[in-house]
């Protein structure tokens, strides 16, 4: 999912549902292109996730939570657009829920 072509709730819903079942916490990057991650150290060994744009951790129940998917792919897009990678979604999700 690219933040700069347009992203829909449906991608991220759907990049989200590829994300490793196995592993409660995922992190979720936002690339200097816009580029939206899942897991990048699995892509990128041993990169660290201050490299890039944006990064938070979510839970594997966000795939079960409506609300909470919608606050991340706002959270995604503001972030995206206020070049601000100190943008807290924990606390936009915790207003969601």
């Amino acid at each position: 999912m690219n933040l700069f072509y347009n992203p829909s709730l449906t991608e991220l819903r759907q990049l989200v549902d590829s994300a490793n079942n196995t592993v409660e916490k995922h992190n979720v990057v936002i690339d200097f292109d816009g580029e939206v991650i899942i897991d990048p150290e699995m892509k990128y060994a041993g990169i660290p996730l201050s490299k890039f744009k944006f990064h938070t951790t979510v839970t594997e129940s966000v795939k079960h939570n409506a609300r909470g998917l919608k606050a991340l792919f706002e959270t995604l897009v503001e972030a995206y657009q206020r070049n601000n990678a100190a943008f807290d979604f924990q606390r936009k999700f915790n207003r969601a829920a």
